[in-house]
């Protein structure tokens, strides 16, 4: 199992300093939140997963074992890339322009790869003007941090026909998928297509494969418009698409992995509020299906509007675990799968969902993810599983 995840670091810095901007949802310790990472990287590798970070890809074959360039097409590839994200600003002094193009070349030239993956991250952009002392320029300096890529499900999509890079709702977050593709293509793992158009919009959190089966959350993030892309270019290699339509629109499950998962074949877990919900209130799952009879034919609506708890406990025959709110607010719905029974959870949840786990013969290892989880996201979004297309059922 090869999963890619990113070590988050200084690029977090200005996002804590205003939690809402960032899509956090409050301060967090940053070298308490790498710490967390790291022992959730050492857990998962422990489990015999081979785990690959983006910073880790994006210097291979870049620097020797002295930690030194090495000049060549890995470098020059980097080179290239990273100028996309450091920005010199002419505006205040446009005659100066081509001159400035030259000099940011010949520092991109220069630079240590381990600054290059610094721009990436931090995307700077240096705003010129004239002095008539010391060196003839000044500069005001901007950042604008890649914040939210520590939570590597959300680019893409893994499915049994490969990788499909999303297209992201924020702002804020839409760099992260060219970042994505750049080390997807590196370490050859190719996307197989892109979402595209001003109304289509897919993250990767809505979406879990459970064998012939898709399920892609529709709500805050994800959209009709790319749901159809998929289906029409048959990029999901099932047969039938359940679409679970979330009116609810809240940024604390913004995702369909922040209230529903998979621990196995005949065992889910589910928000307690969206399980207990009526008809008509906003927590109230319903769904649409989507039907093919076979590869070669189209997908057609075969239902609309049905209800997710019925059809997850009468039609597929599961048996649901309620996530009590207590326990929806330090993640528990966002764990990772890594075999049918097996999870990966974050640590901290109550006794009563610690003992209906051991009673439904579930594997837990509990991580520590206090900091990390005040981004919004766990386990099962840090996490993005290449190799399998993320199909363990």
């Amino acid at each position: 199992m090869i999963i890619l995840m990113h070590e988050p670091t200084d690029e977090l810095f200005l996002g804590v300093m205003h939690p809402d901007a960032a899509l956090f949802s409050d301060y967090f310790d940053i070298e308490l939140a790498a710490k967390e990472h790291a022992e959730y990287r050492n857990a998962l590798e422990k489990f015999g997963a081979k785990v690959l970070t983006v910073r880790q890809i994006l210097l291979e074959g870049t620097l020797d074992k002295e930690g030194r360039p090495v000049e060549g097409k890995e470098l020059n590839d980097l080179r290239a890339f990273a100028s996309r994200f450091l920005t010199y600003n002419t505006s205040n002094i446009p005659d100066e322009a081509k001159a400035q193009e030259r000099y940011k070349k010949m520092i991109i030239d220069r630079a240590h790869p381990k600054d290059l993956v610094k721009m990436i991250m931090l995307q700077p952009e240096i705003v010129l003007s004239y002095t008539e002392s010391n060196t003839g320029f000044a500069a005001t300096y901007i950042q604008r941090p890649i914040m939210n890529i520590f939570f590597m499900r959300d680019q893409m999509i893994s499915t049994a026909k490969g990788i499909v890079i999303g297209r992201m709702h924020s702002a804020q977050r839409q760099l992260e998928c060219d970042i994505a593709e750049f080390c997807l293509n590196k370490i050859g793992f190719p996307p197989i297509y892109h979402i595209e158009g001003e109304d289509a919009y897919l993250e990767g959190g809505d979406f879990l494969p459970f064998g012939d089966i898709a399920f892609i959350g529709m709500g805050l993030r994800t959209t009709q418009a790319a749901i159809d892309q998929l289906m029409e270019n048959d990029l999901l290699g099932c047969n039938k698409v359940v679409v679970v339509k979330d009116i609810w629109d809240e940024q604390e499950q913004m995702h369909l992995d922040t209230y529903f998962n998979i621990i196995d074949r005949d065992l889910c877990t589910l928000s307690e509020a969206r399980y207990l919900a009526a008809k008509g209130d906003s927590q109230y799952l319903k769904i649409d299906i989507w039907e093919r009879e076979s590869p070669d034919e189209p997908y057609h609506k075969a239902f609309s509007d049905i209800s997710f708890v019925d059809y997850i406990e009468d039609e597929l025959k599961m048996k649901v675990i309620p996530i009590q709110r207590s326990d929806e607010l330090t993640y528990a719905n966002n764990f990772l799968n890594v075999a049918p029974r097996k999870i990966m959870a974050v640590a901290g949840q109550s006794v009563a969902l610690q003992e209906a786990f051991k009673a439904n013969f579930v594997d837990v290892t509990w991580v520590p993810l206090s900091n990390l989880t005040k981004g919004y996201g766990a386990a099962h979004c840090m996490t993005q599983i290449l190799d399998d297309g993320d199909v363990l059922f």
